[in-house]
């Protein structure tokens, strides 16, 4: 049987984290070897989008070729895939010729067919540069939460969706300057003209996951509308019709097709010119798509639209989304210094590992949370002292006893027909998950047979019926035996590199003459040759001390005074949630008692209090000073309480006692910049981490250069 699994294609702007690997690609990846293992015929697609304006953003600012930034991330995603052992049959690219060339076989289908109309449209325009700018190329104040770096299509603080007229106080990003609004020509795909045709498909997918079949139905409530399928912008598929030489296609429709192109090109490379065919136009083909909710209209309405469209396409059999992965509550993002990329936490724990965390924490029916305390907490109690375990005590059993197992059902007991059934049951189960794509519990499945399997092997005992009953502890072995087989069968599409070395431990007669493969799960056929083998997993131990010595809270500044005798100090009352606490700054020459009074900053709380010139300080605020300007530190979003404590990195306060200055300097708090957001840090035990509370950074409203520091 054929079956096709297309992968959301990740934006080639950024490492992979976590969060990525759990919304699509780790669940394709088993579903996929699951597939396989049954003996059918998957061709596996994903690749990097690689056109948009966050490329071009990046590109700019590093002044190169928006493909030289697409590229490096295009390779990084390869490098991560292959690292997590995770194998698309091609993983393509938006800027091959394959993909120009259909994006514009659909394109002109759409033009020849009246589905584009040509409109008009506002769109914020550049005088400095004399151009359109894309609406990423816009930032400004949110009009909702107050956020000051909203950009034109969203605010990344309370993740509204924008209009970049709707900012407050616009500004284009490379210039700084406000943008006029202008009329420019754009063609549209009417997409209202497939609503009901949607409607109608839609109400035979009655097996999709609620969360899917809801987001979709909640798009389509309030009507269908036209969607602009062109956009002023230089980088991206060309427009192949005349007047449109200065535009591009929409990202949101050529990198729907990548999934076309993809298939084409793998069937190109492998000889097979029309092979793409077999799982595109052929209706006994269930297409199956992965993503992130984020996507989920783009693969329920928009691209299903599109595949009606064409008129000889496969629809999705199933379109099946994951909620987030967060990080200790709070969205993964390397630029704001939140949680870890996925090539950073493979330098700490084997590929196995990481892959059965996320698949037993997939965001299948609600957002979930990594943390590394917990993936070491559950990979040592759940993989390893509980599966890894099983497996080595059987086989080092057998091998040292050396006693040959053997099944003889002329003495199957109770017990032996009790766990046979629940294996039975269990891969019934499991089976029935994993096609129901229900990845988290097919894994729930396999460990309830490890706990079963445990227990039917300490309760068969066989270190005393090797001296009572030979023959009986031979026939409890064999099937203790065949109980890891198929457990490590069942654990492959998971852990498959782990898998592989489990069985070779166990000298299953089947996996040596025919791999991987759903026959391992049968106990017919099953001989073993256990050979003498380490323990198949190492315990994990990667939570370092705690090294954040300082204790920084969130305050509001409530009082200003000039100190009565120095003419540069102020006397500051501070709002800690939980207290009130008066500092001594000289900020005199740079702030008036207006400009502070409100304001959120950092206080050091654990400084240990002093007289400045006759009065008390009780802590002390953080500023940033390049030599030129002096700026206090602020929280990006000014939501958040008096009182948060701020975290370094990952750590929270993790000590006692009060701090001196020179104790405070060892921290080497500074100013740095990242993808165009400057933000404080400190460096502790030789990582540079991002100062950071309720999930916001902090920065100055005044401009500072970056490496400032922060004192």
């Amino acid at each position: 049987m054929k079956i096709l699994v297309n992968c959301a294609l990740p934006y080639a702007n950024g490492p992979l984290h976590p969060g990525h690997i759990a919304g699509a690609y780790l669940n394709a990846d088993i579903f996929v070897r699951y597939q396989r293992m049954r003996g059918n015929n998957v061709m596996f697609v994903s690749g990097s989008d690689e056109h948009g304006t966050p490329i071009t953003i990046t590109a700019e600012k590093e002044k190169v070729d928006p493909y030289v930034i697409s590229s490096r991330f295009h390779e990084e995603h390869l490098e991560t895939f292959r690292n997590l052992d995770i194998n698309f049959d091609i993983f393509s690219r938006t800027t091959y010729p394959e993909h120009s060339e259909t994006v514009k076989e659909f394109f002109m289908h759409f033009y020849r067919n009246g589905l584009l109309k040509e409109r008009m449209m506002v769109s914020p325009f550049c005088p400095t540069d004399g151009r359109f700018m894309p609406d990423r190329y816009i930032e400004g104040t949110c009009p909702y939460c107050g956020y000051t770096q909203a950009r034109g299509d969203q605010c990344d603080n309370c993740g509204r969706t924008l209009d970049p007229q709707e900012l407050i106080d616009p500004r284009c990003i490379l210039h700084g300057t406000a943008p006029e609004f202008r009329e420019t020509k754009h063609l549209f795909f009417q997409l209202e003209e497939f609503q009901e045709k949607l409607l109608e498909w839609l109400d035979t997918k009655t097996f999709w996951k609620p969360n899917v079949m809801a987001f979709t139905r909640n798009f389509i409530k309030s009507g269908l509308k036209e969607r602009p399928i062109t956009r002023d912008i230089g980088w991206g598929v060309r427009v192949p019709v005349e007047g449109y030489e200065d535009k591009r296609i929409y990202v949101w429709f050529e990198a729907l097709i990548g999934y076309v192109s993809g298939a084409r090109k793998y069937s190109r490379e492998t000889g097979q010119d029309d092979y793409w065919k077999d799982f595109y136009f052929n209706p006994e083909v269930k297409n199956y798509y992965f993503m992130g909710k984020d996507n989920i209209p783009f693969h329920t309405i928009i691209w299903p639209a599109m595949l009606m469209a064409m008129g000889k396409y496969n629809l999705p059999y199933l379109v099946t989304a994951n909620e987030y992965m967060n990080f200790k509550g709070m969205k993964f993002s390397k630029s704001r210094g939140i949680g870890y990329t996925v090539n950073e936490i493979l330098k700490l724990v084997d590929r196995d590992y990481l892959r059965f965390y996320i698949a037993f924490n997939l965001p299948e029916g609600g957002d979930s949370d990594f943390s590394l305390e917990d993936l070491q907490n559950r990979v040592n109690t759940e993989l390893i002292d509980k599966y890894g375990n099983l497996v080595h005590r059987i086989t080092s059993f057998v091998v040292n006893s050396q006693i040959a197992p053997e099944l003889n059902m002329e003495i199957m007991d109770e017990s032996d027909r009790t766990i046979l059934s629940q294996a039975a049951e269990a891969i019934a189960n499991f089976s029935h998950h994993v096609e129901a794509v229900e990845i988290k519990k097919a894994l729930s499945s396999w460990l309830e047979l490890v706990r079963q399997s445990n227990s039917y092997f300490n309760d068969s005992a066989p270190w005393s019926l090797k001296k009572t009953d030979p023959v009986r502890c031979s026939h409890k072995l064999h099937i203790s035996l065949y109980l890891i087989q198929a457990l490590s069968a069942m654990a492959y599409p998971f852990i498959p590199s782990s898998s592989a070395s489990m069985l070779t431990a166990m000298g299953s007669r089947k996996f040596r003459e025919n791999g991987i493969n759903w026959d391992l799960t049968e106990l017919a056929g099953s001989e073993f040759t256990p050979v003498r083998s380490d323990p198949p997993f190492r315990k994990l131990d990667i939570i370092k001390g705690n090294p954040n010595f300082m204790d920084l809270k969130i305050g509001e500044i409530v009082e200003v005074k000039n100190h009565p005798s120095a003419d540069r100090l102020y006397i500051i009352r501070v709002n800690l949630g939980y207290r009130s606490a008066q500092v001594v700054a000289g900020l005199r020459q740079h702030y008036s008692p207006d400009q502070l009074l409100g304001r959120k900053i950092i206080m050091v709380d654990n400084l240990k209090w002093s007289k400045i010139r006759g009065e008390e300080s009780q802590g002390m605020l953080l500023a940033a000073d390049d030599g030129k300007t002096v700026s206090l530190l602020s929280p990006m979003d000014t939501a958040v309480k008096p009182g948060t404590p701020v975290k370094i990195g990952d750590y929270e306060y993790n000590t006692s006692g009060k701090i001196d200055i020179d104790k405070l300097k060892e921290a080497k708090l500074h100013m740095e910049e990242v993808d165009g957001t400057r933000r404080a840090v400190a460096v502790l035990d030789n990582e540079i981490l991002p100062l950071n509370a309720s999930g916001t950074l902090f920065s100055t409203y005044e401009a500072v250069s970056s490496g400032a520091t922060v004192r």
